[in-house]
C-alpha cells in the first residue's frame, strides 16, 4: 500500500525527532517512545519512564532486545490488542484472541523491518552490524568507546529513527487497512 505524502511526512518527522533525542539525551527506548508521542500529539510520562529500563538492551547489558524496538512494540501495544476487560466478553472469542492476533501481526511487521535492516532485534547484534562489535554499555570505558564509534552520532540514533519511522508507517498503514 502506498502511503500518502502527509503520512510519509509523519514517518519522516518521527525519524528526525527520535534521531535528535537519541543524539542529545540517549536512552534509545525513551527517545523512540517520545518521538512517537510527539508525532501523534500524545504525552504519557508513565510510558516514557517505564521504557527507560529497556535502554541498551535492558539495563545497558546489550544482551536483550533493542530498546528502540521495544518502544515500537510498546507503542503498538498501547493502540492495539486485548485488554483485560476484553477477555470473556465475546462468546465466540472468549480469550479475545482476535484483538491479540491483530497486535501480533502489527508487531511482526516491525520485527521484519528490524530483521531486514539489522539481521536481529537484539541490541548486541545490532551493535555488531553497525560498529563491527558490541559494547557493554554499563562499563564507562566501553561506553566511551561506543560514543567514539558513533553510538550517539549516527549509529543508535539511526536505529531509533528507523524504529519510530517504521512504527508510524505500520500504524498509518493499519488505519487504511480494511483487513480488520
Amino acid at each position: 500500500m502506498i502511503m500518502s505524502e502527509k503520512r510519509m511526512d509523519k514517518a519522516k518527522r518521527a525519524y528526525d525527532i527520535a534521531f535528535k533525542y537519541e543524539s542529545e539525551y540517549g536512552s534509545c527506548s525513551q527517545c523512540t517512545i517520545r518521538a512517537l508521542q510527539e508525532v501523534y500529539k500524545e504525552e504519557n510520562d508513565d510510558y516514557f519512564q517505564a521504557l527507560g529500563g529497556y535502554a541498551g538492551g535492558g539495563g545497558l547489558e546489550a544482551d536483550g532486545i533493542c530498546g528502540a524496538y521495544a518502544a515500537g512494540i510498546f507503542y503498538i501495544g498501547t493502540k492495539h490488542g486485548r485488554r483485560f476487560e476484553d477477555i470473556g466478553k465475546d462468546p465466540d472469542d472468549l480469550k479475545a484472541s482476535k484483538k491479540s492476533r491483530k497486535q501480533k501481526i502489527l508487531v511482526k511487521k516491525l520485527h521484519d523491518k528490524f530483521i531486514e535492516s539489522y539481521g536481529t532485534v537484539i541490541c548486541s547484534g545490532i551493535q555488531r552490524k553497525l560498529y563491527g562489535r558490541p559494547y557493554y554499555l554499563a562499563d564507562r570505558d566501553e561506553l566511551k568507546k561506543f560514543y567514539e564509534a558513533g553510538g550517539h552520532s549516527w549509529g543508535c540514533t539511526s536505529v531509533c529513527g528507523n524504529s519510530a519511522k517504521w512504527t508510524v508507517e505500520i500504524m498509518e498503514e493499519e488505519k487504511t487497512s480494511d483487513a480488520w
